[in-house]
């Protein structure tokens, strides 16, 4: 079966950005609120458990991505009896794991106190926050989070967005209201693991309502449990790689910077990820159309389409970037006030940071899509060792801006080139100098509109926060993007890929 690609995505992709607005707006209240009533302490302690628990999270190995992968064939086939294999196996995996992250954290937990510097809250239980962040973990995985994985197969990532923002508001609003009138945060931990439970159920009611024709029985042949345990393998090296990049960044300013610190990087990391959110839908919701591309046409036609989606969506990443850089300071200033600012230096590394992931996102979409886990494992290697030393050597001697550094460096060196060259080296097999070219000569645009946006807005005096922010957020969203566009169209790449977005949109 060929799956509509440009409907699904175009179905997914809207819903997505619903989905993505209430993840961005709803957690932003929360976290406000949690500042006003508990304390800035709060988030930190938030933002370091969260990053535990991802790090507890990879005994899931990217079994899930492993398993997607290797419907596309099937489901191009309409093979369901693999399909409704590799689903049960799925299921008895994901029970393992919901154990293993139980016996981790038992583990784990007489440490906890070395992983803050200085003094907790008096009223809080560490040991009690923790175990009901694991709790929510494991009842993910003991809760059908594995039926999810057949709507991203299908390319239906729409049906888990529309639930996924119904509860996620609903519970949102509980938590808001349990924060604002007893302030209790063990009540608004509690509300997330009833909300993950609800999530879980709607879904596996939905999946067997949409596909009663697969049913998650029998067990895998031999060849397939090899190919899984090699895309496993290479999955599980990119996962602790992702790992040491986002997490152990902020483990890394808990331990040797404390719980402010921690929880002003979690702050502004907190509106990278947000604006994360929004570009990751696309990459979703492209994810099982490249597959099945990629599964029944050449690779030819394949690096024309791939090389017209980086143009479209680096330039949108692009104007994203600059406006961060504009934004940064200005609102952050206006959410939590100048005491929980990073200097100006520091924050110039998010947006920079923010761009450089964008760059290769599309290109990883195809390497994800053409099954090229096992062979980016040496380049995530030394991506995740390097993060690592430079992260304890330069939090060390600069503090967070060292921490930003680090991953920068690391991300470039290894995560763009070094993943650029694994996928023309295994798949394309030709081009690579084409797509260096375009994204380095977009690269040099927005590096130059940038600083002269930039430099420009900073010129302008005597605003209050509030008129400079709106100023700023006017002067983006309209002569920005405009500039931005006239520049770019002079680019034939850029003109080509314009033209087949308009037409693809009027479809």
């Amino acid at each position: 079966m060929k799956i509509n690609k440009i409907k699904n995505t175009k179905r997914n992709v809207f819903f997505g950005i619903i989905n993505q607005v209430v993840v961005l707006l709803l957690p932003f209240l929360i976290q406000t609120v949690i500042i006003r009533s508990l304390g800035i302490e709060y988030v930190g302690i938030k933002s370091l458990f969260n990053s535990i628990l991802t790090v507890l999270s990879l005994t899931e190995l990217g079994i899930g991505s492993a398993i997607v992968y290797n419907m596309y064939k099937p489901i191009a086939e309409d093979d369901l009896e693999t399909i409704g294999r590799l689903l049960n196996f799925y299921k008895r995996v994901y029970r393992i794991i919901g154990i293993i992250v139980i016996l981790m954290g038992i583990v784990i937990t007489p440490f906890l106190g070395y992983l803050v510097k200085g003094e907790c809250p008096d009223n809080i239980n560490l040991q009690l926050v923790f175990w009901l962040y694991v709790a929510n973990t494991v009842v993910s995985y003991w809760m059908f989070a594995y039926k999810s994985s057949l709507l991203s197969a299908y390319q239906r990532v729409d049906i888990i967005s529309i639930i996924g923002t119904i509860i996620q508001t609903l519970v949102g609003i509980a938590q808001i209201l349990i924060l604002v009138f007893i302030s209790n945060f063990y009540f608004y931990l509690l509300c997330s693991i009833v909300g993950t439970i609800i999530n879980n159920v709607i879904i596996s009611v939905c999946v067997d309502r949409m596909y009663p024709e697969i049913h998650c029985s029998g067990g895998l042949s031999i060849e397939l449990r090899n190919k899984i345990r090699v895309n496993v393998l290479g999955l599980l090296i990119g996962r602790i790689c992702g790992i040491t990049r986002n997490t152990f960044d902020n483990i890394f300013i808990s331990m040797f910077l404390g719980l402010t610190q921690a929880a002003i990087y979690s702050n502004y990391y907190y509106i990278l990820s947000g604006l994360n959110g929004f570009t990751s839908i696309v990459l979703t919701s492209l994810m099982a159309g490249v597959g099945n591309s990629i599964a029944i046409e050449s690779k030819e036609d394949n690096y024309e389409q791939m090389l017209i989606l980086h143009t479209i969506y680096i330039s949108i990443s692009g104007w994203m970037a600059i406006t961060m850089l504009c934004l940064y300071q200005p609102f952050m200033e206006l959410w939590v006030g100048k005491e929980y600012l990073f200097p100006q230096y520091v924050m110039f590394t998010f947006p920079v940071y923010f761009f450089i992931t964008k760059l290769g996102d599309i290109r990883s979409v195809y390497s994800d899509g053409a099954g090229l886990f096992w062979e980016n494992r040496f380049r995530i290697i030394l991506e995740g060792v390097s993060n690592i030393i430079l992260n304890y050597v330069l939090v060390i001697k600069m503090g967070a801006f060292g921490i930003m550094l680090a991953t920068i460096i690391t991300l470039f060196i290894f995560g763009f080139i070094g993943s650029t060259i694994v996928i023309f080296k295994n798949y394309f097999e030709y081009g690579m100098k084409k797509y260096l070219y375009n994204s380095f000569s977009y690269m040099s645009i927005f590096i130059g509109v940038g600083c002269f946006i930039y430099y420009f807005l900073n010129k302008i005096s005597g605003l209050s926060v509030i008129q400079n922010v709106l100023l700023r957020t006017i002067c983006c969203c309209t002569i920005l993007p405009l500039g931005l566009f006239l520049i770019c169209m002079r680019r034939k790449d850029f003109k080509e890929a314009y033209g087949w977005l308009v037409r693809i949109l009027k479809r």
